[in-house]
């Protein structure tokens, strides 16, 4: 070969490795996509998603094989997939300004503004006169309540498209949210004149006439549509929701199952005829409904899950877990079968595993209010009050219109002692159900908190007296009303009822016994053992070991004790009134004698763990109390007597975990809510905190029960001092001392009262 002809060839080969490269991979995918638009054109969309798909496994950012996957998902109501090839698409190829937009309704649809306008503002930066952008711009104006520049927007994109019925249509709903009815209806008829075959643009027309409440308007459109729609769903529906409001609900439910015939395959549809029943309280047609519809649809999970919560509704607990663990068992990460666990666990008071279940649901669902919901309930029972509020504001935020949502965000107030937020809460519940007894009952319970007790009584009288007296809470709340209101034969009337209702109730006992015997201590000793005679509890004989204890006669007060820790060996006020009177009169080494003793046979036995750490925190034997209200913990962690021993000792020592204090003694509270010593912790906790008013509030609650309490009342006092309230502390103190009542604090109680008065 001559040198000419060499060079010839490495010019030649240099040519070559200059060429774009042409790989096997790319041949392959573009036949992909190719072979997919002929299956598009031909209507087969299942082979022309196979293809894509294929396409996209050579070349991942294969950006128009994405949009037009997305494209195919969206068509075939594959929201979650369509979302995610366009969005991909549209990252991948900016100049794509279709699958931008689309993206931006997806982030509409889901609430997410900032989101769905940050691609619309991408969009316009790149066309300005963008028509599909322009109307999503619109929308998110008006949703904002922009309607000016809301309507700049709309006029653009009908400057350019003045044919288009869908601008039109927002155009009209612009004019309408500027009150402009007659301009609105006009845009709406023409959109219906431009696309007579568009429904959405009859039931905007429809929701005007609605909205302007021109009945016969109403009726006229609605026979045109059902002329002219005769097999839409979404008509269907319309009608059974206008029969509704008429009270006509047999023809709404003959609606609703036309609604099913006509699309079988429509699980939405099963679901609005069982919300149907339920809403009439026809629970048994709502679950043979839905199990029709999963022999029809069984692999529909939505179905399931809401069989699975509607039986669990309905206590049918053995049938709702079998209907959870048959999702779980095939898609762990089903969030509505998650929920349902949650539920199962707060019922069986495993809060904090209920909590563990929830939070990755309240993270992968933050529009999904019922996680955030049962998260508030969980953390309101295990005492983080904070961590419950913030997430029931979520909840509310993601659905405002939710009467239960409000009520415990009243419960939450209320137990925060912040009674003007409770009383707006459950006026809101009330407002969304006036039919909702319990909305009733909590603002009652707020205007009480408040001292708003004319407003609290003004809501007793109105309510039937028979359904007030089978209701022990609303008879409690009654009584303090008209205490609080200084009318004590009314009060009487209330607790009265109540022990009637709830003869184990020692609280109503309690306030009872105040009123009928006032400071005759002879008396009540008598009005208590008559009672106990009938009706035998462990807060009953509390009561009375009180009495004694008043009187002097200190070995009946200690039978009076030990007969409560018989009844209620779970309740820690057996084993603190005991221990305290033992070492009042210097019998504790005696006591932690004994509680050893029996140890030393059941080194385990929860009864004799309690009785000697409380035995130890007689003797002022502090660290080898907390050691054995530990141990108790260990082997049963949600006893609420250990708990509320427990964070006492920790909030009174130097330099306690406070945090930790609170987290006990909310506990012991949520188990046992009218415990008078379980209250006076979580006060003393509050206290210790610095949280004044909180502390106030509970130290007031727990003398409703036991109005007698020297130490209670020497808290109290503590707290109203600490809150700038220094008179009313000065005259509850000094009413404390002036008795001839020993307590353990008592000269440290006058040594402060002397302190205040200087």
């Amino acid at each position: 070969m001559t040198l000419k002809n060499l060079v010839t060839v490495a010019l030649f080969f240099a040519a070559l490795s200059l060429l774009p490269a042409c790989s096997g991979a790319d041949e392959k995918k573009v036949k992909h996509y190719d072979k997919a638009m002929e299956y598009i054109k031909a209507s087969d969309d299942k082979a022309a998603i196979i293809e894509l798909k294929n396409a996209i496994q050579l070349d991942a950012k294969y950006a128009e094989a994405r949009y037009q996957l997305g494209l195919l998902h969206l068509k075939n109501g594959d929201a979650r997939g369509a979302f995610g090839e366009l969005q991909r698409a549209a990252t991948l190829d900016p100049k794509n300004l279709d699958a931008a937009v689309k993206v931006a309704e997806f982030h509409l649809l889901s609430r997410n503004k900032e989101e769905s306008r940050k691609y619309v503002d991408q969009v316009l930066a790149s066309n300005p006169q963008y028509q599909d952008a322009l109307a999503l711009l619109a929308n998110l104006e008006l949703i904002d309540g922009n309607f000016a520049k809301a309507g700049e927007a709309i006029d653009k994109a009908l400057a350019a498209s003045p044919d288009n019925d869908k601008f039109h249509n927002i155009k009209g709903r612009v004019l309408a949210a500027e009150n402009k009815w007659d301009e609105a209806e006009a845009q709406f008829k023409k959109a219906i004149e431009l696309k007579p075959d568009q429904f959405a643009n009859y039931r905007t027309l429809l929701m005007l006439h609605e909205q302007r409440k021109n009945e016969a308007a109403v009726q006229q459109l609605l026979a045109t549509m059902e002329e002219k729609f005769p097999d839409n769903t979404q008509l269907q529906l319309m009608l059974a929701g206008v029969h509704q409001k008429k009270g006509e609900f047999d023809k709404a439910e003959q609606t609703l199952q036309k609604a099913i015939s006509l699309d079988k395959n429509a699980a939405g549809l099963r679901l609005s005829l069982v919300e149907f029943y339920k809403g009439r309280r026809q629970f048994d047609k709502a679950e043979e409904t839905l199990k029709t519809a999963i022999v029809d649809l069984p692999k529909d999970l939505q179905l399931q899950s809401a069989l699975g919560e509607l039986q669990f509704d309905l206590q049918k607990f053995t049938e709702a877990r079998a209907v959870m663990d048959g999702i779980l068992a095939g898609n762990p990460g089903h969030g509505s079968a998650n929920l349902l666990k949650s539920r199962f666990l707060l019922n069986e008071g495993k809060n904090d595993e209920a909590i563990q279940v929830i939070t990755p649901l309240t993270n992968d669902y933050p529009k999904w209010p019922e996680p955030f919901y049962y998260s508030a309930l969980a953390h309101l029972r295990i005492g983080k009050v904070e961590l419950a509020q913030k997430a029931i504001e979520i909840a509310l935020q993601n659905n405002p219109a939710s009467d239960r949502y409000h009520l415990l965000a009243a419960q939450i107030h209320l137990v925060r002692g912040n009674g003007k937020d409770a009383e707006r809460e459950a006026g809101m519940a009330l407002g969304i159900n006036p039919r909702n007894f319990m909305a009733v009952r909590l603002l009652t319970q707020a205007f009480v908190q408040t001292k708003a007790f004319d407003k609290a009584i003004k809501i007793i009288e109105s309510l039937d007296e028979k359904i007030l007296n089978q209701d022990a809470e609303f008879l409690g709340v009654a009584g303090m009303a008209y205490l609080g209101k200084n009318n004590p034969d009314m009060a009487k009337k209330h607790f009265t009822a109540l022990l009637a209702l709830a003869p184990d109730n020692a609280k109503a006992l309690g306030m009872l016994t105040a009123l009928t015997a006032g400071k005759d201590l002879d008396k009540a000793i008598d009005f208590v053992n008559k009672h106990i005679a009938a009706h035998p509890a462990g807060g009953h004989y509390l009561l009375l070991g009180d009495l004694y204890t008043n009187k002097r006669r200190y070995d009946d007060a200690l039978q009076a004790y030990e007969k409560a820790q018989e009844l209620r060996p779970e309740d820690p006020q057996g084993y603190i009134l005991k221990a305290n009177l033992l070492n009042m009169l210097g019998k504790s080494e005696e006591t932690i004698a004994q509680f050893n003793e029996l140890l030393a046979a059941q080194p385990d036995s929860i009864p004799g763990l309690m009785g000697l750490a409380t035995a130890f925190e007689g003797a002022g034997r502090y660290g080898e109390a907390k050691t054995k209200y530990q141990r108790v913990l260990e082997l049963q962690p949600n006893l609420p007597a250990a708990a509320n021993n427990l964070a006492w000792l920790i909030a009174s020592e130097e330099n306690g975990d406070l945090g930790e204090a609170l987290r006990l003694a909310m506990q012991a509270k949520q188990a046992l809510p009218d415990q008078a010593n379980i209250t006076d912790t979580l006060g003393w906790v509050h206290y210790k905190r610095q949280s004044f008013p909180l502390a106030i509030t509970q130290f007031r609650q727990a003398l409703e029960t036991r109005p007698e309490d020297p130490v209670i009342r020497y808290h109290l006092a503590l707290a109203l001092h600490a809150n700038g309230e220094v008179a009313e502390a000065v005259t509850v103190l000094e009413k404390v001392l002036s008795e001839d009542t020993r307590f353990k604090e008592r000269e440290e109680a006058q040594k402060t009262l002397n302190g205040w008065k200087k």
